[in-house]
């Protein structure tokens, strides 16, 4: 059979063009490209393969990180059986003398419904309630002793200063809070209008009535001399340097205000202490006054 030189040639140029597919087929260059099992590079491992890294365990804040005397409020100012004196007792010796007042005149239903359980602790700060829902937070702070101890003695007393509730009831008569100055203010300021402050003209009797309206229980106040007797007008500043106190287990104020006659600018200080109570809502109020 003869075949034609024509015929060879097309013969080898289609199994040329098979030879090209096969080496120059992207995926078939890929496979050759890719690393064999065998050739690739050892991976490198720390400590045991059997055992997650050690990590530093810290304990949440509890009980055991809150002062003892602060602790013994906790649990005194949510005792539900305690007697109203006992209860006043167990309280005092770790709160100052103005936040007790204000205590014992505060609603003590919404103490027993408070909680006691410690869900949070800062510098200075412990917030209690129940579970998880906080009631209120208190402050306390380091009450230095004058008193002379050995040197390796502690020297400070933790006493709670303020209690601050989170959503407490409408109406209800809460104990004196962080910005305690804050919430006696407006019932000091008022009362020191009344017995300081005189408008131009004001008779005795005027100035009388006007002290028995601001007050729940004027006797002392109504003693207090006018501020000048001639019936001149007098005019006061706001008050300053509040400082809160109690006087027999009563909340009281003693306030320093500048006053001046009606025309005059240098002002005169006087400080006046004011006996504060509650009123039918809960808040505070002017009971009565005296220097």
């Amino acid at each position: 059979m003869r075949v034609s030189l024509k015929a060879i040639l097309v013969v080898a140029a289609a199994v040329l063009g098979i030879l090209a597919l096969v080496v120059f087929n992207p995926e078939n260059r890929q496979q050759q490209e890719t690393p064999q099992p065998g050739a690739a590079a050892p991976s490198v491992t720390t400590g045991s393969p059997h055992h997650e890294p050690a990590t530093e365990q810290t304990d949440s804040p509890g009980p055991a990180e809150v002062p003892a005397e602060v602790q013994a409020f906790i649990d005194s100012y949510a005792d539900p059986d305690a007697s109203d004196d006992e209860w006043g007792q167990s309280l005092a010796p770790n709160v100052t003398p103005a936040l007790l007042a204000s205590l014992l005149s505060s609603d003590r239903e919404l103490a027993r419904t408070a909680g006691h359980e410690i869900l949070d602790v800062s510098d200075g700060r412990v917030s209690v309630g129940t579970k998880t829902d906080v009631s209120y937070t208190l402050e306390y702070a380091q009450l230095e002793d004058d008193h002379e101890h050995d040197e390796h003695e502690a020297v400070a007393h933790p006493i709670v200063t303020g209690i601050d509730f989170t959503d407490a009831p409408d109406g209800a008569a809460l104990p004196l809070g962080t910005d305690d100055v804050e919430q006696v203010r407006a019932p000091v300021q008022e009362a020191l209008t009344a017995v300081v402050a005189q408008p131009g003209g004001q008779s005795d009797e005027d100035r009388e009535k006007l002290i028995r309206d601001t007050f729940t229980s004027p006797e002392k106040a109504l003693s207090l001399p006018r501020s000048v007797d001639d019936g001149a007008a007098v005019r006061i500043g706001n008050a300053h340097e509040l400082v809160l106190a109690a006087e027999d287990d009563q909340l009281v104020v003693h306030a320093t205000v500048p006053y001046a006659r009606d025309g005059e600018s240098t002002p005169t200080w006087t400080t006046v202490t004011i006996e504060l109570t509650r009123d039918d809502t809960g808040a505070w109020t002017p009971q009565d006054a005296h220097l």
